[in-house]
Formats: C-alpha cells, structure tokens, sequence
C-alpha cells in the first residue's frame, strides 16, 4: 500500500457537529490530562462546589469585559463556539468540565488561551472569565470573588448537582 493511499483512506469527512462533538471529546481529554498529571494528595476532595456561590457578580462582570476582548472573537459574544473553539455554555460545558475543579478550568484558560496569545492573560483577568463562565452557566453568584491561587481552586468543585436539602 502506498502512502497516498494510507493518507486518502484516514480522511473522514465530517458535519459541523462532528467537529463539535470532536471539539467536546478533546476538551474532555485535556481536562482529565489536567488533572491525572497533577501530584496526587492523600484523599484531597474539593470542600465546595460551585454551587457554594464561588464569585460575585461584579467580578463576572469584569469577566465578562475581558472575554469580550480576548475570548469572544472565537467562542462568540453568546459563548455558542465557532468551528474548533468550544461552546462555553449549557450542556457543551457542563459535560466536559462536570467533576472537574475549578482550578482545572482556570489552568486550561491560562495556559492555552486566548489561541492566539496563549497564556497572555493574568491571572487575576482569568479569574474573572472563570466567574464569567460560572454566571454564564447558571451557577449561583456569592459574596466572595473567586481567588487566583492553585490550592484555593482546586477544592472548588465544578458540579451541577445541587446540595441535598435543597
């Protein structure tokens, strides 16, 4: 078998919602790498979820300033994606980041994006996307903003499952 052959027979044509579907699948990858090559700590789970109201609302719309400016002109205004960058709102997002911290989503953010100028961003400026996120997600709005250090994040859990007795 030559080459061009091998080349031509791997091609697979998809539909736009292939490569959504492709786009959802690998961010899931990415999250799970993400958190598989972190050290392990003995029996650490998040303490919160951001259930808890994790932000505050002006620190979302401070986030939502710098999405606008860094963010959107790949996953849209309305967070909907555009072909490779994912949807950053509803069940696109609630499907690859469900279970993960949020610290797993602020590293993703700050180490790969805007993709264009990955890792451009400060901390503190992806801080307030993920609060934007949160918002945008129907995640409920506290009275403390979201920090910018690892160990804080991290025992935030991403979850849409609502404490019981609520």
């Amino acid at each position: 078998m030559n080459p061009r052959h091998i080349r031509n027979s791997l091609k697979v044509k998809t539909s736009g919602r292939s490569w959504i579907a492709l786009a959802i699948f690998l961010a899931a990858i990415i999250a799970a790498y993400i958190g598989a090559t972190r050290p392990a700590q003995a029996d650490a789970k998040p303490t919160r979820t951001t259930q808890d109201g994790v932000y505050t609302e002006d620190q979302a719309k401070l986030g939502k300033a710098t999405y606008s400016q860094n963010c959107a002109s790949c996953h849209m205004d309305d967070l909907s994606g555009s072909g490779q960058a994912l949807p950053l709102v509803g069940d696109a997002f609630t499907q690859t980041w469900e279970g993960q911290t949020v610290d797993d989503l602020f590293e993703l953010i700050h180490t790969t994006m805007p993709q264009d100028k990955p890792g451009n961003l400060t901390p503190d400026q992806v801080v307030s996307v993920v609060a934007y996120l949160l918002q945008s997600n129907k995640f409920p709005s506290g009275k403390d903003e979201l920090k910018s250090d690892a160990d804080y994040l991290k025992n935030i859990l991403i979850t849409t499952q609502k404490p019981s007795g609520n």
